[in-house]
């Protein structure tokens, strides 16, 4: 007689049921999140395949993290998933409409007027469907009853139109044409030398105090004979897209440089890049098939920097250690990327190639500092003297290669030690130097704060006084490591790192100018980091170009400079041919409230 097959048992068919389930509101999330990063990187070409392929990758992964944590409260709490779901599908896409909205604000410098706009249109339309089916499922749990046809249907449909609106808002974005800016002739003028020094995470809260006390000279020079600011940081901070935006004169998204990583998509044609990720989401690109962390290089700038253009009108240029510069192309001068910095001494690192090759002999480990520079830093923790033995490769480099190219008019450096010395001790240099809190371990990072500013103090001295001719500085930083404050301070204290600094996005930048044309003892108001570019251009006596966000600080000229050196524009330096018998000159007595007028904020797409 043949034996009957065991039948599953009822709790085993229940739970496969609940898993089932379980599984849905982790796919409705992969595909909210496949949009969004569509959404980001408008580059992308958009493709209701690819959107498809993108969503179930990050659904099925989505999918199995939400089904553990589901299945284990159902399984405890005796609770059907069914009774689950619609909740969980309320709580996905309101989280999906607050994500949007977040990213919308916060990357609003990163992504196109346009793109923002039709983001902040599907996070309204997801906020909708989530107020509608919350409650829905309000009016089913409070007195419990069962869903109908018509709640199921509900819920259903928009789930579905939730997807179909995130890409079809998504597949409705058209860039803006914008016609090609006309071929551009730039007549030279003998403009000063000058010396561009990226600090990392300086800040005007550190640098005045220590001025006051008489500790960095020369920076109160610059204070006393030139001009200084707060440089308007963007938000949120992302290293080398600011460095980049100071460096082009244009906001993020139309450079292009928009984070220190990638994404790669594997399984869409062209392997894309996603070159910007949710704003404060991890990504867990390590767990998802089909997804590879990459690093973005200079090819993806899409803007000219300063250096390039000088470069294009043969000035003697170089440029030290500058982010986006790898792999680096010709210059007049030479050039070294932050890379070769780290060991890539390939050729794609730097150019040309015998002065990269004597470059190598400047690198000194943390043993080989001199007694002079180590003297200061005397008992100072590992990561302090590495930090600090790689900006004097970079600053003896520098003097090298300032003595081989007697004919350098221009050279851009960025020194980042100062910016991982604040962010392990510019906290307790605060609570001892500001807020008068006495131990020895405040005293100890307050020590070693001061010790870094001064070596730059000291560096820039030595680099200001070696050029005898006209001659112009500029030290910025396009973002300042600051003393946590707030719930910030809080959390530190709790943890034992309350010595450490921290960078948010309202931390200022600074600036400042001293040389040929330059104030002095002047304070600007105002300055916001796209300024920089076409502030340098006009001090060198080039004209402006009317594609940047930023605008001429004349505040920080002389009435004399002012007189003698008329505002003079052209449509773009992108399309530079040459130069001509005469250009177009604007009037030389434009007022420098005009010429300090902010830009308008770009018109969204219609």
């Amino acid at each position: 007689m043949p034996v009957a097959a065991p039948s599953r048992s009822p709790g085993s068919r229940r739970l496969a049921q609940d898993i089932a389930v379980n599984l849905l509101p982790g796919f409705l999330g992969g595909a909210q999140l496949a949009g969004l990063l569509l959404f980001l990187n408008p580059d992308v070409p958009f493709a209701w395949l690819d959107f498809f392929k993108a969503s179930a990758v990050l659904g099925v992964v989505l999918g199995i993290a939400g089904t553990f944590v589901l299945t284990l409260y159902t399984w405890r709490t005796g609770v059907r998933a069914g009774r689950i779901l619609p909740w969980a599908i309320t709580a996905i896409l309101a989280t999906a409409a607050l994500i949007d909205w977040l990213q919308a604000s916060f990357l609003a410098f990163y992504t196109p007027p346009g793109i923002n706009v039709r983001l902040i249109k599907a996070a309204v339309l997801l906020s909708i469907a989530a107020v509608v089916l919350f409650y829905t499922a309000l009016l089913h749990s409070y007195p419990p009853k069962r869903y109908g046809r018509r709640s199921v249907i509900l819920f259903l449909g928009l789930s579905l139109a939730s997807v179909y609106a995130l890409g079809e808002r998504r597949e409705a974005y058209r860039p803006r044409l914008e016609s090609a800016p006309l071929p551009s002739f730039v007549e030279l003028e003998e403009g000063p030398t000058l010396f561009v020094v990226g600090l990392e995470g300086a800040t005007l809260d550190a640098i005045l105090p220590l001025v006051q006390k008489g500790q960095l000279p020369f920076f109160g020079q610059m204070i006393e004979q030139g001009v200084h600011a707060r440089l308007e940081p963007l938000s949120p901070t992302l290293r080398t897209a600011l460095w980049t935006s100071l460096a082009t004169g244009k906001f993020p998204y139309k450079h292009g440089v928009l984070s220190e990583t990638a994404v790669r998509m594997d399984f869409v044609s062209g392997d894309p890049h996603l070159t910007l990720l949710p704003w404060g989401l991890p990504f867990p690109d390590k767990f998802l098939p089909g997804f590879s962390r990459v690093r973005p290089d200079a090819t993806v700038r899409r803007s000219l920097a300063l250096w390039e253009i000088y470069s294009r009108l043969d000035i003697p240029t170089g440029v030290i250690s500058w982010p986006s510069l790898y792999p680096v192309t010709e210059t007049s001068a030479f050039t070294f990327s932050e890379r070769y910095f780290a060991g890539n001494f390939s050729a794609l690192a730097a150019l040309p190639p015998e002065l990269a090759e004597r470059g190598i002999l400047f690198q000194v480990g943390q043993n080989e500092l001199g007694p002079e520079t180590a003297g200061e830093f005397d008992q100072a923790p590992p990561e302090v003297l590495g930090t600090l033995a790689g900006d004097v490769w970079r600053e003896s480099l520098s003097q090298f290669l300032l003595e081989q190219r007697r004919d350098l008019r221009r050279m851009f450096i960025l020194l980042p030690g100062l910016g991982e010395v604040s962010r392990r001790y510019l906290g307790g240099f605060s609570a001892f130097e500001l807020e008068g809190v006495r131990n020895e371990r405040r005293r100890r990072a307050a020590q070693l704060v001061t010790a870094y500013y001064r070596h730059l103090d000291s560096y820039l001295a030595a680099l200001w006084s070696r050029e005898q001719g006209s001659k112009l500085l500029a030290v910025v930083s396009p973002y300042g490591v600051q003393s946590p404050e707030g719930w910030r301070r809080v959390w530190r204290s709790t943890t034992g790192r309350s010595d450490e600094g921290t960078v948010s996005p309202a931390d200022d930048g600074v600036v400042f100018l001293i040389g040929d044309g330059i104030k002095s003892g002047q304070f600007l108001a105002r300055a916001e980091l796209v300024d920089i570019m076409p502030t340098l251009l006009y001090a060198t006596k080039l004209p402006i170009s009317r594609e940047l966000d930023g605008q001429v600080l004349a505040d920080a000229f002389s009435g004399a400079f002012l007189a003698q050196t008329p505002f003079i524009f052209v449509p773009s330096y992108e399309t530079l041919v040459g130069e001509p018998p005469a250009m177009l000159e604007e009037e030389a007595s434009l007022s420098s409230t005009k010429a300090t007028e902010r830009s308008s904020p770009p018109i969204p797409d219609p």
